[in-house]
């Protein structure tokens, strides 16, 4: 197809031209036959100086312009490059908008010709890509692109992109193809003539690697095969010999015993084989993943049963699919079949899919959401929709498009949906029966267990890693929390007013069965309680939110958002449990009202299509959620529980953003009765201990009533070579000096560390307020060179903020909260690990209020039998980010003085591998430190 595709970037001052910014440089790409066939780029001189900013991001001074053309001159060359073309750029809004300002300032006429966004189009077509940033793309793709935020590398880099895109393009099945086509107007990119053109193409033969089912394709999935016979395997004593004498010397060129990881296989073994739950410390180094999968592999196979394996982050289990997992493949002689088990609502549901596909919702989100899940079903063999990024925002008020498409238990058609074989998460569930080894994570265990859903097989063995998670994920999933959004799904869902969506295609269904009557009076009443559920529901809400910033503190309404924990026998909650009971009736009234209207429905079902039936499973769904609303606002609220802990969150502004919270205040008792009673289970982590002790974590769980053995697997890390851990003993305590007086000192001091180390620093906080003051006093001190990043103020998601300090060179990373733990930056790229302060959660967040009390209840100190252990625990996580591999090597300063000062201070330091430790003033310190890293280099 021949065509001309003209690919634009700009580099500006910024973002409009009649805010009085001015275009820097301009790149231009010419495509013609799906050749490169012209190139422009060029300087463009501004009327005024570039912002540092724009010459930090761009590498573009005012030197570089002094000399260039202005817009005027260039103009001319610009259009007639255009003449012809489709206008392309990525993110194309902004090029198209900025150019076609330039151009009339300048009297020309703007373009108004097709274009097309390589953003959009790469969203649809790259479906699971990480990032659709233009330097993602590029580099995973292996496209050229020599200098970024560059207009004419841009340009170029673009270029490609979108021969690329389009290449894409005619990969894609007819039937994927069609839908696309019909879709294809209401996108941005005027692509019509290329996908008429990939239609023409496309063979007409089957393509044997895509399942084509009611005009929907789909890629073909593998099934596991279930064995025969069981496999024949040495004993796993000798089994593990081999493997250090034979094996791994033969995969692993250079390979070293980890003696620490071989002895955790054995214990790991035993523990299996003896029916024993078994407790593994085992840090970064140690091997720690083959060191629990190996004997798990090796016993399932044995056993003929499946191991479960829980992890707490997608990350872990992300590294154990594309690391560990392929190469256990390779230390057995019999298939070692793995599985991912996730909880339903993470799969499509086709049937959903196949309904919102061909509604005709018309609002942009919707259409591009469409148009990027057809290209995913025919790349996707597990249907997780994490694996894709959808687009954010909905034309439906709060109902996300992801909550259109999930999978939900309550919904099934079972034997009347056709897509019931196809389904993902009855697929999932069908590979983890045959599978050796089932991974998940700990939020579908408990779920599993708290629902008693049986989408785990019951009584297999269960392998616990990142365990020093599991009381605080077991607690929020035995708890239970009410959102005013559950009111907007349920408004949304059942049509109100105008906008009648399933009510209202009900009532045209009932007039076929002749029960339009019944079904209109029980409408009557589900519209008479909707009217009367919105008056009463807002009125919670604004109750709610009221109490709570009663007894808020001043300082946590300046912030925004408060936490405030309450008793229901408290007199001061009677307001709000009075309308707590009064929505409570209501929604009982509308739920009597869907479930006789479902009634009616339901014994009709026989003679229904499989699109009535549909609707009607989706009316039973709703009753379902409303069912959900009730228990949330009676064991929130009503409830007269003395084992539970209860909590408002609610923000200063938007009452909408209100949560009540209700969790056990102690879960050990239900694990010990629902999980380690019932199967044998392995808890691993690096952080288990404390002061090289069990006895923390076994408490805590519930482990203490059990037979458990203990192992600490040695880190083969040289900590006393490596790595110094520094206390500065002339900074304050933050209890002597106000806050922002605190954080300029905490400013001061990292400059002065930072000087040293050139950047490569991570600095952690266990406050935002602190970071935020540590930041805004750190700023205006910071030399040019230096770049400083910080979560919550520094645009961007935690993965971003990660990836930039490993890109930069001189940069400093603030974080809080979750970059104590899962923070992987090995080598260079971090050589200095500051904390700010010891750890200790928050005194009075709710759930550490409630659990300290408790425990003084029973005569003992909460602060040295729940608090110490789990700031320590939390310390050591810290600590890890700084050593990673072997070769890594750097110094970790505590800017807390009461790690020295105090005698429990003392716990924190014999917790930690041995380091050398140095209490100095910061001034001898970073003498100390430059020579320490001088020494290493």
């Amino acid at each position: 197809m021949k065509k001309k595709y003209v690919v634009v970037d700009l580099e500006t001052t910024g973002h409009s031209i009649k805010a009085g910014d001015e275009m820097i440089e301009i790149g231009m790409a010419v495509i013609e036959d799906g050749q490169l066939t012209e190139q422009l780029s060029a300087f463009v001189r501004p009327t005024q100086p570039i912002p540092p900013f724009i010459s930090q991001l761009t590498g573009i001074t005012d030197e570089d312009v002094k000399e260039a053309e202005t817009f005027d001159v260039i103009a001319p060359r610009v259009l007639s490059l255009l003449d012809g073309g489709v206008f392309v750029a990525h993110n194309v809004q902004f090029d198209l908008n900025f150019l076609n300002d330039a151009l009339e300032e300048e009297g020309y006429l703007p373009y108004t010709g097709p274009v097309i966004d390589t953003v959009e189009l790469a969203r649809i077509l790259l479906p699971t890509a990480e990032s659709h940033a233009l330097s993602h793309l590029s580099e995973s793709l292996q496209l050229a692109h020599q200098e970024a935020h560059r207009a004419g590398s841009d340009a170029s880099a673009t270029a490609e992109l979108l021969l690329e895109l389009l290449k894409r393009l005619h990969t894609l099945p007819l039937e994927t193809l069609k839908h696309l086509r019909r879709l294809s107007p209401r996108l941005f990119s005027a692509i019509e003539e290329e996908i008429d053109h990939a239609i023409r193409l496309v063979g007409i033969e089957e393509d044997s690697q895509f399942d084509r089912f009611r005009k929907i394709a789909l890629k073909k999935r593998q099934t596991i095969e279930r064995l025969a016979h069981p496999p024949v395997l040495e004993p796993f004593g000798p089994f593990v010999d081999e493997l250090n004498t034979v094996t791994f010397p033969r995969l692993f060129e250079g390979y070293e015993e980890r003696r620490g990881q071989l002895e955790m296989m054995r214990h790991v073994y035993q523990s299996l084989d003896q029916e024993t739950p078994l407790l593994v410390e085992a840090g970064t180094g140690t091997g720690k993943s083959l060191g629990y999968l190996v004997p798990a592999a090796h016993y399932a196979l044995e056993h003929e049963v499946p191991i479960v394996v829980s992890t707490h982050t997608i990350q872990l289990q992300e590294q154990l699919f594309a690391r560990d997992l392929p190469l256990l493949r390779q230390l057995f002689d019999a298939p070692v079949q793995i599985a991912l088990l996730k909880g339903r609502s993470n799969y499509i549901d086709l049937r959903k899919f196949e309904f919102f596909l061909n509604d005709q919702e018309d609002a942009y989100n919707f259409t591009l959401a469409k148009a990027i899940l057809l290209v995913w079903l025919t790349e996707t063999e597990t249907g997780d929709l994490e694996e894709v990024s959808l687009p954010g925002g909905a034309a439906q008020g709060n109902i996300g498009i992801k909550q259109l498409i999930q999978s939900d238990s309550q919904s099934q058609l079972g034997r009347f949906d056709p897509w019931y074989s196809r389904d993902f998460f009855q697929h999932a569930i069908r590979q983890a029966k045959d599978a050796t080894i089932i991974v998940t994570n700990h939020a579908l265990l408990f779920s599993d267990l708290q629902f008693e859903a049986g989408v785990l097989p019951k009584g297999s063995p269960l392998i616990l890693d990142e365990a020093h998670q599991i009381e605080e994920v077991a607690s929020h999933h035995f708890g239970l929390v009410f959102d005013g959004h559950t009111f907007d799904r349920l408004f949304r869902q059942l049509g109100y007013s105008s906008d009648k969506k399933l009510l209202h295609r009900l009532l045209d269904l009932s007039e076929e069965w002749d029960i339009a009557e019944m079904v209109e009076a029980h409408s009557e009443t589900v519209d008479e309680a909707l009217t009367t559920l919105l008056e009463e529901a807002d009125g919670l809400l604004m109750i709610i939110q009221a109490y709570g910033l009663e007894l808020a503190s001043r300082k946590a309404r300046r912030e925004g958002m408060v936490s405030i924990r309450f008793k229901r026998l408290d007199r001061s909650m009677r307001a709000v449990q009075e309308s707590a009971k009064r929505v409570e009736l209501v929604l009982r009234r509308l739920r009597q009202a869907i479930r006789a209207i479902h009634k009616l429905f339901h014994e009709h079902r026989e003679q229904m299509s499989y699109r009535e039936r549909s609707l009607v499973a989706d009316l039973k769904a709703i009753t379902s959620q409303i069912e959900e609303a009730e228990l949330a606002i009676f064991e929130t609220m009503l409830a007269p529980h003395d084992e539970t802990v209860s909590w408002i969150e609610t923000s200063v502004k938007n009452r909408k953003l209100t949560r009540v919270y209700t969790q056990p205040i102690d879960i050990s008792e239900r694990l010990r009765r629902d999980v380690f009673s019932k199967r044998t289970c392995i808890l691993t982590s690096a952080t288990l201990t404390v002061s090289n002790k069990f006895q923390f974590i076994e408490n805590r769980l519930g482990l203490d009533a059990f037979e458990t053995r203990r192992f600490v697997v040695p880190s083969p890390f040289g900590y006393a070579d490596n790595v110094r851990l520094m206390i500065p003993t002339d900074l304050p305590l933050l209890q002597d000096v106000p806050l922002p007086e605190f954080a300029e000192t905490i400013a001061e001091a990292i400059l002065q560390i930072a000087e040293v180390t050139e950047g490569r620093m991570l600095v952690l906080f266990t406050s935002n307020d602190l970071l935020r003051l540590t930041h805004e006093a750190t700023k205006p001190l910071l030399p040019d060179r230096f770049t400083l990043l910080s979560q919550g103020v520094t645009q961007g998601s935690r993965q971003r903020l990660m990836k930039q300090f490993k890109q930069l060179d001189a940069c400093i990373l603030f974080g809080t909260a979750s970059f104590w733990e899962g923070v992987d930056i090995p080598g260079d790229d971090l050589s200095c690990l500051v904390i700010v302060r010891l750890p200790f959660a928050p005194p009075d967040q709710p759930i550490v209020q409630a659990r300290s009390e408790r425990i003084e209840k029973l005569g003992k100190s909460s602060f040295f039998e729940y608090s110490l252990p789990q700031a320590i625990i939390r310390f050591k996580q810290g600590f890890g980010r700084l050593i990673r591999t072997t070769n890594d090597r750097g110094v970790v300063f505590v800017l807390d003085r009461r790690i020295e000062t105090t005698r429990y201070g003392k716990r924190f330091v014999t917790s930690l591998p041995k380091v050398p430790v140095l209490s100095k003033p910061l001034d001898e310190l970073t003498a100390e430190l430059e020579l320490f890293l001088n020494d290493g280099d």
